[in-house]
């Protein structure tokens, strides 16, 4: 009997390390969450990923409603932040730019293509909300990016390269 102690041990530490690495919810410790919740990297199938959640409501519909929100507007967030980069490539590094605020929902409306992929619910009837930018409509959401940060910061572009500077700015890539 003493000679089976080792290898149980043995088994039982493999076992342990096989459930760490599952992922689960973070309101549960029960290990069947799917695995954007615990990471964006391996979900392959759109960009600018973010999840929003919201924790039990008295409506359903409106728990839906406002983790699909808090997942837009971060997919949102996203996508302004990366054409801010973009954007200050081409300019000179004396000039900051501000990134517009993806918490202004008439802002969230003009970026269409933003979808929600998928939903998940955790045994504390937690749910969570998966949203993100498809393939095919990620230049034309970039392009709205792009357009929000440029009108956000026109006059101090305008201040700093002058009208011939904006232009070109307006129609660089």
């Amino acid at each position: 009997m003493r000679q089976l102690l080792p290898l149980s041990l043995v088994f039982g530490c493999i076992f342990t390390a096989s459930a760490n690495a599952e992922c689960a919810y973070p309101d549960s410790d029960r290990r069947d969450a799917p695995e954007w919740v615990c990471s964006l990297d391996g979900y392959k199938e759109a960009e600018f990923l973010a999840y929003g959640d919201k924790s039990r409501l008295p409506s359903i519909s409106l728990q839906n409603r406002l983790a699909g929100k808090a997942a837009m507007v971060a997919v949102v967030s996203r996508l302004l932040e990366y054409a801010s980069a973009e954007v200050a490539s081409h300019l000179p590094p004396e000039i900051a730019l501000e990134t517009p605020s993806a918490e202004d929902w008439s802002r969230v409306a003009k970026f269409k293509g933003v979808k929600i992929l998928e939903k998940a619910i955790s045994p504390q009837r937690h749910l969570y909300v998966l949203a993100g930018v498809k393939p095919d409509t990620r230049e034309a959401l970039i392009a709205v990016a792009r357009k929000e940060v440029l009108s956000v910061n026109k006059k101090a572009i305008i201040a700093e390269l002058g009208q011939d500077g904006w232009k070109k700015l307006v129609v660089a890539k």
